[in-house]
């Protein structure tokens, strides 16, 4: 009778320690801090855009949203009139998905995206929100870029150490140039 309880407890304990484990990843997401020149170097494209519109559908158990985007100039990648910006999450069928870190875009608003086009030729923002810079004007009329705020850990590259993101905020006109020069700096 004594033996019973005791590989009981033990039973119970694995499938708790397994179950936290199943389970941990919906707490949060952990991404690579990524610098503005990771950013320029890695993207496939690099465009000023505005989201007309946006959708939702299933790729397989995952729901994707989808983000169309008027291009209103574009500094890297092949020239396009719009592109259609990926997300995971959204809601589809009644369902509603949510990804830590993933961008949610806003229809009417004005963003610089740093994309990256995936051999299934789908559209992404680069390291989720990292890659996306809503412009607003400040109160003198300047266009400031503001790099989309995460609240995900994130891990300095190749050392696995926890590091504070602070979000990128300059001038439109600054961002510009910085892109401009990393991008020439590439083709020498």
């Amino acid at each position: 009778m004594k033996r019973a309880p005791e590989r009981f407890v033990p039973r119970i304990l694995r499938t708790v320690l397994c179950l936290s484990l199943w389970l941990a990843p919906a707490w949060g997401a952990t991404l690579e801090l990524l610098t503005l020149n990771d950013l320029i170097a890695k993207s496939t494209a690099i465009v000023q855009g505005q989201v007309t519109g946006s959708s939702a559908s299933y790729t397989g158990a995952v729901i994707y949203t989808h983000y169309q985007v008027t291009v209103l100039q574009q500094w890297k990648g092949a020239a396009q009139a719009t592109v259609d910006v990926v997300s995971p999450g959204g809601t589809a069928n009644g369902i509603r998905q949510s990804y830590a870190g993933a961008a949610q875009l806003v229809p009417g608003r004005q963003y610089v995206l740093f994309l990256w086009t995936s051999r299934r030729r789908l559209t992404y923002t680069l390291g989720f929100t990292q890659g996306v810079f809503l412009l607003r004007a400040d109160g003198s009329g300047t266009v400031i870029a503001s790099q989309m705020p995460t609240t995900e850990t994130m891990l300095a590259p190749g050392t696995a150490q926890v590091v504070n993101n602070q979000p990128i905020s300059m001038p439109l006109a600054q961002l510009v140039s910085l892109i401009q020069g990393a991008d020439s700096g590439n083709q020498q």
